[in-house]
């Protein structure tokens, strides 16, 4: 049942933190100048390594397989034998991925392109947000919005975690995703999921008195392999997960049967213990059984505009390597994210004692995460491959990847390269199409 819920979780986040305050007009004036619409600091860095931000991509249409970088190569190569050099850009989970793999793992580092784009209505909604919306219920939730970056100049660690879980995903999307746990030979099995899903939060058609405390409907279902196809989930997921409870079921193969079950979540396991329930999507909470503290800002190398990595023209198997993902493939780049560290709260238990979230500053995506273990033993760490699609427009985090540094497997997420259709964004359908009933027939072949 854990393998059927973890394409749902991916949605549903808990935060909690200290009561905020909206920011006055003076620090908001500086949304859409000094700060891009979203919060992110316009100008470039002092050594122009990272460049100004001016609107990014523009391109009015990108077929599958298009990569506006193609023609790049790399300004350098990190690898075991320079990494000193670059030690100060690199997050501990890329320096345990060297010390691990010293003789296969390495970086291609590329020219820096803040590619992220966003609607115009997006950001008109997230500059107006900055003056209004705090948050609420003990940081759980949040008022007086139903679209936009919630809290583009944000004053904690909460409210930023807020806007990754809240992030613009268009209106919802359809289509097939592709997992699998990696053995340390290399060794896997691909798992094929299709998923329909849809926002209520962040669809320029809802108004704020409809909005009704809801985020997402979803559901999801396994077609491949065959002794797991036709396993499937639904999932309504509230904003406040206090306010209300998650609603999820589940549909039984094998009796052909819907039951409700509670809510799946925390540490959780899911792809054989190697990633947790609130792992999904880099993290989704909850986040009660944590202290959050917002570390800052900090100029890091994070996987960016991995186009290459959603190629048609790349199979599964030419991502997936014993140890690691092919990392001649991968591309990084040199950009500015928000530091955040989460602690577990005293009195209360969860497998990961510390963790470590690096965000975009354009596109508030959790890129990279690091876990310690109850021993205070770095375990594992995870990172999303960002690219823009500028058609859309919207920036995912799509591929994924969870490395167990322990246990030298890892699970690969969301690979869509050997589907003939890509994902469809901006699919849309009302919360009355996702009901039990409903997943009955949709789990059907």
């Amino acid at each position: 049942m854990t393998t059927n819920l973890h394409r749902l979780a991916c949605c549903a986040l808990l935060v909690c933190g200290t009561a905020s305050a909206k920011v006055d007009a003076e620090r908001a004036a500086a949304l859409g100048k000094s700060l891009t619409p979203v919060g992110a600091l316009r100008a470039g860095n002092a050594q122009g390594r990272i460049p100004a931000w001016d609107g990014g991509l523009k391109q009015s249409h990108m077929a599958r397989g298009d990569n506006p970088y193609a023609d790049e190569r790399p300004l350098y190569t990190i690898t075991a034998s320079n990494l000193d050099q670059y030690s100060d850009l690199l997050s501990e989970g890329h320096k345990a991925l060297f010390r691990t793999f010293p003789k296969t793992y390495k970086m291609k580092v590329y020219p820096s392109h803040r590619s992220a784009s966003y609607p115009d209505w997006l950001y008109q909604a997230t500059i107006g947000n900055a003056t209004k919306v705090e948050l609420t219920d003990n940081g759980y939730g949040f008022c007086c919005t139903a679209r936009g970056f919630p809290f583009p100049i944000p004053e904690n660690g909460t409210e930023v975690m807020w806007n990754h879980i809240m992030r613009y995903n268009t209106r919802g999307y359809r289509g097939y995703l592709n997992n699998a746990i990696v053995q340390p030979n290399g060794g896997h099995v691909v798992e094929r999921d299709y998923l329909e899903l849809t926002y209520v939060y962040n669809n320029p058609d809802t108004k704020l008195e409809e909005l009704d405390n809801r985020n997402l409907y979803a559901m999801t279902k396994t077609v491949a392999p065959a002794t797991k196809a036709g396993e499937a989930a639904l999932l309504h997921v509230p904003i406040d997960r206090i306010r209300n409870q998650t609603g999820l079921w589940i549909y039984n193969n094998g009796v052909g049967r819907v039951r409700r079950v509670g809510e799946v979540g925390y540490d959780n396991p899911l792809f054989e213990g190697l990633v947790t329930h609130d792992q999904i999507d880099m993290f989704n909470g909850p986040l009660d059984r944590y202290t959050i503290r917002l570390i800052g800002k900090r100029e890091m190398l994070v996987p960016y505009n991995s186009y290459a990595l959603y190629s048609n023209g790349i199979d599964y198997d030419d991502l997936i390597q014993p140890g690691h993902l092919n990392q001649d493939i991968a591309r990084y780049e040199l950009h500015r994210v928000w530091v955040i560290e989460a602690q577990v709260r005293n009195g209360v238990r969860h497998r990961y004692k510390t963790r470590s979230f690096y965000l975009d500053e354009d596109s508030w995506l959790v890129l990279m995460e690091d876990i310690y273990d109850e021993r205070d033993q770095f375990w594992r760490t995870s990172e999303a491959h960002a690219v823009t699609f500028a058609n859309v427009p919207v920036v995912i985090n799509g591929l994924q990847i969870h490395y167990d540094l322990q246990s030298r497997r890892y699970v690969i997420m969301n690979m869509t390269n050997e589907e003939r259709d890509m994902i469809e964004y901006d699919w849309n359908q009302r919360p009355g199409y996702f009901t039990p009933r409903s997943l009955t027939r949709f789990a059907k072949p």
